[in-house]
């Protein structure tokens, strides 16, 4: 397994994003655990990393992570939405979020997706906006828009903000049909079929060159290939990032 260290925000992946599709998939707690427990030598060289980082040597195998707490569903930009279908709900499914723990103290917010062979483990963060915000979901529906990190609320036929990025979009809210305008004018020409598709880029950058390698860790996509890119995780992603490859 090589690594490559990159910066994890440099590229928006605006076309990728809108992969997702559906209403949440009813994962049950053992298979979201079995998933990371697959996910383990990969979750443990994670930590290993950060300790790396942080100058402490610790043996990979010493890690021993495990899921701490139930698995919480992340909703994105739907793009039928996007696309200014009426209707449209704002956000459909993207993925579980589960937070790991090794036996070192680390902890580590894991994203757990459907596959065709199940559920598995595609990506590690330090992050926890993925457990935290869809927490206070409450009933209703909490969702991102991942190209500009924001989160929010859909309460009341409105669209409130969650955090800064999210207010800096909609103030203090919008209703759900002004946030619908909102991002088709964004986003509508990104969509998959769209010129800006066909151009192979993503969020300006072409795909053969992948942006400017960086130091740091912050997240970690493991899977390579298409379920890296059919996610838009590279570029969700805050700060700096390591990714390796199979």
């Amino acid at each position: 397994m090589t690594m490559n260290l990159f910066r994890g925000c440099a590229v928006l992946v605006v076309a990728l994003m809108f992969g997702f599709g559906g209403t949440a998939s009813a994962a049950p707690k053992d298979d979201v655990a079995a998933a990371v427990a697959s996910a383990g030598p990969q979750l443990s060289a994670f930590f290993g990393q950060l300790d790396r980082q942080a100058g402490v040597a610790r043996a990979a195998a010493a890690q021993a992570p495990e899921v701490a707490g139930e698995p919480l569903a992340v909703y994105s930009l739907d793009p039928a939405f996007v696309a200014g279908t009426p209707g449209a709900a704002p956000a459909s499914f993207g993925f579980y979020a589960v937070r790991a723990k090794a036996s070192s103290g680390r902890q580590a917010t894991v994203w757990v997706t459907r596959e065709a062979s199940g559920w598995t483990a595609t990506n590690f963060t330090t992050g926890t906006e993925e457990l935290t915000f869809p927490a206070q979901a409450a009933g209703e529906l909490v969702f991102t828009e991942p190209q500009v990190n924001a989160w929010y609320r859909v309460h009341e036929g409105r669209v409130l903000p969650l955090n800064d990025p999210a207010r800096q979009r909609v103030g203090d809210g919008v209703t759900v049909a002004g946030y619908q305008q909102l991002v088709h004018r964004l986003y509508g020409d990104k969509l998959p079929g769209s010129a800006y598709r066909a151009q192979g880029k993503l969020g300006g950058y072409d795909l053969a060159s992948p942006p400017s390698p960086g130091g740091g860790v912050g997240s970690w996509p493991f899977v390579a290939g298409g379920a890296l890119l059919a996610l838009g995780l590279i570029g969700w992603v805050t700060g700096k990032a390591v990714r390796a490859r199979r």
